[in-house]
């Protein structure tokens, strides 16, 4: 992988320029929007101050000032929409930031801003069972790396519920399954069987293994390993016991053990068919720019670099493209 310092070095010769030129935008997209929104407050106070001078007696109606009111509120909102809006900024960030930083780790993959992981890959994956009610997701990118293909997105992935109350109110709530980085990539080993780690959240005593025990949700039994570290992370499921142990082998529970202690994010890993699945949950939303922060510091753009870094990074830590195995 290439270093930080050689990522700077190209940014300030091959990014730069674009980024000042698109942050003069986005500063102008700033201000607009600030003086719509200051005067479309400004107009609303008005009418508020008016209708407490002009209001008076027991037969006055407010119903004017409130339509006053809406009226102003969508004035503003439409002159946002319109005035205030560069409609190919978002199109030109994607383009002239984060695709540049994809082609600098490496030419061979391919970004699709669009584009995203699809809803039956995440289910094949036997990461997370909850069937979700509303899928969906971003910022693609696929290739080979040396000798394993890769493809990864963000997604998001909620599930619904819905409740009444006493007077047949109904209120749907949406929960959500998994938020972030959904990886694949060719394992180069045909599994029998499917294999997930998860993270252990609640730890090695005695109750904690009778839990793990009783995950009856899943039709993968627990699978006790030995290695102390990997398991203060990560409790393991598998529909057979010596193949994942197979799969799980003492330096790729090494490996998986160094990469989880390097990030904080929560980490999935399955093992289904001839591919392994990473999920890694993050609150933020990756690869969005952020309109009140300036796009030319460097410190923003190697936010983006190490985001897109540790997803590849995958590959090399995991120590994929040593191919110990090969498919049937």
């Amino acid at each position: 992988m290439k270093s930080l310092s050689e990522f700077k070095a190209y940014y300030n010769k091959e990014m730069l320029p674009d980024l000042e030129l698109l942050d003069k935008r986005r500063k102008t997209i700033v201000k607009r929007s600030l003086t719509v929104a200051l005067f479309t407050l400004l107009a609303i106070l008005a009418v508020i101050l008016a209708y407490h001078l002009f209001e008076k007696g027991p037969d006055s109606s407010s119903l004017y000032y409130v339509v006053a009111g809406i009226i102003i509120f969508l004035a503003g909102v439409v002159t946002g929409v319109i005035w205030a809006r560069d409609k190919t900024f978002y199109k030109d960030f994607k383009r002239q930031a984060i695709e540049p930083i994809i082609n600098f780790i490496s030419p061979d993959l391919t970004y699709e801003p669009k584009n995203f992981i699809g809803s039956d890959s995440f289910q094949r994956s036997r990461i997370f069972l909850k069937n979700a009610d509303r899928y969906k997701g971003d910022d693609m990118v696929h290739g080979k790396l040396d000798k394993t293909n890769i493809w990864f997105s963000e997604v998001k992935a909620q599930y619904k519920t819905t409740t009444s109350n006493r007077k047949g109110r109904r209120k749907t709530r949406w929960h959500t399954i998994f938020k972030g980085l959904f990886f694949i990539a060719d394992f180069n080993k045909h599994f029998q069987t499917s294999t997930v780690v998860l993270p252990n959240r609640v730890g090695n005593g005695f109750l904690s293994g009778f839990l793990k025990e009783m995950n009856l949700a899943r039709r993968e039994k627990h699978v006790s390993l030995e290695d102390p570290d990997f398991n203060k992370h990560f409790v393991v499921y598998g529909e057979d016991q010596v193949e994942a142990r197979y799969v799980l082998s003492t330096s790729l529970m090494r490996r998986i053990t160094d990469f989880k202690e390097k990030h904080r994010n929560p980490l999935y890993i399955s093992f289904v068919n001839s591919f392994l699945y990473v999920a890694i949950a993050y609150r933020k939303d990756l690869f969005e720019p952020n309109y009140f922060r300036k796009l030319t510091r460097f410190s923003i753009v190697q936010e983006f670099y190490e985001d897109l870094h540790l997803a590849i990074s995958i590959v090399e830590e995991l120590n994929l493209n040593n191919r110990i195995w090969t498919k049937q």
